[in-house]
């Protein structure tokens, strides 16, 4: 069984709930990720994905130069432990309509998991003899 910890990426950016939408969307460029997880001073309130943006913010003709996040982000956070099957990610993740997990451990967020991590497993090399 392949754990959530060993698809996840580990560590996760965040952003303030008032950051404006451009200033997000330049930081998950500049990042190489798909979603931010969302905060109110130390906690942390909901996600900012690609879609969201797209779809709340582009598609409605709403200015990103001067739209904070909070008009765009999703809450609440669904998450998963670290130490669940990636199948179970997989499901919650269709069950929601979602691509993206907060990872908690210890009842701490400690990572993110996307639809594209949960393919890892399928596409890494196998290791052993004639690998």
């Amino acid at each position: 069984m392949v754990k959530v910890r060993e698809v996840m990426a580990k560590g996760v950016f965040t952003v303030s709930k008032k950051t404006k939408i451009k200033e997000t969307a330049d930081l998950m460029k500049r990042n190489g990720v798909g979603s931010l997880l969302v905060k109110d001073g130390d906690q942390i309130v909901g996600i900012v994905t690609e879609t969201d943006i797209v779809h709340k913010i582009v598609a409605m003709g709403i200015s990103p130069q001067i739209t904070g996040v909070d008009a765009a982000m999703s809450f609440p956070l669904m998450t998963i432990d670290a130490d669940e099957a990636i199948e179970e990610a997989g499901r919650q993740m269709v069950e929601n309509g979602i691509r993206h997990l907060a990872v908690t451990q210890d009842g701490d967020v400690t990572g993110m998991i996307s639809m594209r991590d949960l393919l890892r497993p399928f596409y890494l090399p196998k290791e052993g003899p004639g690998s």
